[in-house]
């Protein structure tokens, strides 16, 4: 036992030798730290220049929103990056996650509970004016409720290090709001079309039905050509509703079904189609779809999640829980109620409120995709045991991988940036998959027990991924500066060969898992895409456009 005690005792003698050497090394004012200072300062300078800040992404913007209360500090990620080279532990080990939002926020519990809240004292739960709490230096991973951080903070100086990730793709919007969304699917299949892709791959990439971009003069003008007619009439009185009205709005809001009274709105806002070409009010007007699959008579949802782990190179990820909606009332064409076909959970929970039911019942369903299988083999909808895998997943996969490739180019491209997003999906009686919307930043309700337990899991296994390529990020960087980079500005030749150097480095700046940084086995993300064509299997080759055929 004392020899045990001993050897234990002798062991970290040692380490904190070890370690006080290094700190001495890397002290201000030694050496090595004016070494390492002007490394980091080079490798700086090199991501600076591949960044094009005049992007919309970046342009400043005030009352923007809710606005992170973070100080402005242009040194902040030269001083981060030392030190988190002078103490690596905080990298390898350690998982520094800042959510800056408070109150009930469960993702925040949930960070709190599995990994360092690197800034714990952080509470912001309302708009307040910038400037009011300091980063940590320690932080690898910046996951704000607001997504405005690089609009109020420089990119690779107040925000954005090397070795950090921010948790928002600059750009997402492009994914997140319904118009965008929906003119970049048209222009994607379009271009499909133009290149004479089959039926199928047509089909694989389509994610939403018809719509119409009501900003559009002469798809306004179409749409109301249709609604003029007396077969659209017909329609309408027989079979209920035939449209639905979206705005860039989320949770729920912003919706409306195309019955008698909203249509009358919908025209006095247009003019009779008098007014297309001069409102220009981004929104869409979509088919609706009239057969979703039905749960004792009820519409469902799922959201399925996934993450832009990075986008250089695009690396995308699918996950394998998903969580189940269901409409409050019970679904029916000729009723014009939203609660029976808007399945969100805000929508959900209000009209529990407003109609009494506080409490769990089965407004809110648990289960995972598993057990829907179930249900659609006993009413013989399939065969398969193994329909997950062989049939949704892979839809789901194709999905939100065609969603990625539709926007993609709108994006900015760094390996510093990721970004988490809730796909809401319908499946309709035939099986076939459709996006209602997609959530940037999803919120986390705790509605049920069985949600907490979801989120439990999912939210470390995503943090984990960026977690993750920030190691990997690190380890490559390190042995980089400390194999070429310090030797060469030690015998000074770094001017010399800074061009070669600059090359190197943004090559290993580009995201990739390391071998001693994979995934745990019990991580339930699932890799959809990652650069150079790697698929994994749920996209052909000749479904793709021209362009993104790329050699392996």
């Amino acid at each position: 036992m004392l020899q045990s005690f001993l050897l234990s005792l002798a062991s970290g003698i040692v380490l904190f030798i070890v370690y006080m050497y290094h700190r001495a090394n890397l002290s201000e004012g030694s050496a090595n730290y004016r070494y390492y200072n002007e490394a980091v300062k080079g490798m700086s300078r090199w991501l600076e220049q591949t960044v094009d800040l005049t992007q919309s992404h970046f342009q400043p913007c005030k009352n923007c929103g809710y606005e992170i209360a973070l100080v402005h500090d242009n040194s902040y990620c030269l001083r981060s990056d030392l030190f988190k080279l002078l103490h690596p532990e905080i990298i390898i080990q350690d998982q520094m996650v800042l959510r800056d939002y408070g109150g009930q926020d469960l993702a925040r519990k949930i960070i709190q509970q599995n990994m360092y809240d690197a800034l714990p004292s952080f509470v912001q739960t309302r708009q307040i004016e910038i400037g009011y709490h300091q980063t940590p230096l320690e932080t690898a991973v910046v996951y704000p409720y607001a997504k405005n951080y690089f609009r109020t903070h420089t990119f690779g100086k107040q925000a954005g290090c090397i070795f950090q990730k921010y948790f928002h793709v600059p750009g997402q919007e492009e994914i997140a709001l319904k118009s965008n969304q929906s003119t970049h699917f048209h222009n994607y299949i379009d271009n499909l079309k133009l290149e004479n892709k089959s039926a199928q791959c047509i089909k694989d990439a389509s994610y939403e039905k018809p719509t119409f971009r009501m900003w559009l003069k002469e798809e306004c003008e179409n749409f109301f050509d249709i609604i003029n007619t007396q077969q659209y009439k017909d329609k309408l009185e027989n079979e209920g509703i035939q449209y639905i009205y979206k705005t860039n709005r989320h949770l729920g809001n912003g919706i409306l079904l195309l019955d008698y009274q909203n249509e009358k709105i919908i025209r006095s806002w247009y003019k009779d189609s008098q007014g297309c070409g001069r409102n220009l009010t981004q929104v869409i007007i979509q088919e609706y779809l009239k057969n979703p699959y039905l749960y004792k008579g009820h519409k469902m949802e799922f959201r399925s999640y996934f993450q832009i782990a990075s986008t250089n190179p695009p690396i995308l990820y699918g996950y394998k829980k998903a969580l189940i909606k269901q409409c409050a009332l019970k679904f029916d064409l000729l009723d014009f109620t939203k609660e029976a076909h808007v399945c969100n959970t805000a929508v959900t929970k209000t009209h529990k409120q407003t109609t009494g039911q506080e409490q769990d019942d089965d407004l809110y369903i648990d289960w995972n995709l598993e057990e829907l299988q179930d249900i659609l083999l006993e009413q013989g909808k399939i065969k398969s045991r193994n329909w997950l895998n062989e049939e949704l997943y892979p839809q789901i996969m194709r999905k939100i991988t065609h969603l990625f490739f539709s926007v993609e180019k709108y994006l900015l491209k760094d390996s510093r940036v990721g970004e988490f997003f809730g796909v809401d999906f319908i499946l309709d009686d035939d099986l076939n998959l459709w996006i209602f919307e997609c959530n940037r930043n999803p919120n986390f309700l705790a509605v049920t027990e069985g949600r907490k337990e979801k989120f439990g899991k999912l939210i470390p296994d995503m943090l984990e991924i960026q977690m993750q390529l920030v190691r990997s990020r690190f380890k490559r960087v390190r042995d980089f500066m400390n194999n070429k980079l310090l030797p060469a500005i030690k015998s000074r030749q770094f001017q010399q060969q800074q061009d070669k150097f600059k090359e190197e480095f943004l090559q290993l700046m580009k995201d990739r898992f390391e071998p001693e940084y994979q995934l745990s086995k019990s991580n339930l993300a699932e890799l959809a895409y990652i650069g150079e064509g790697q698929f994994n299997g749920y996209i052909k080759k000749e479904c793709l456009e021209s362009s993104r055929v790329l050699k392996k």
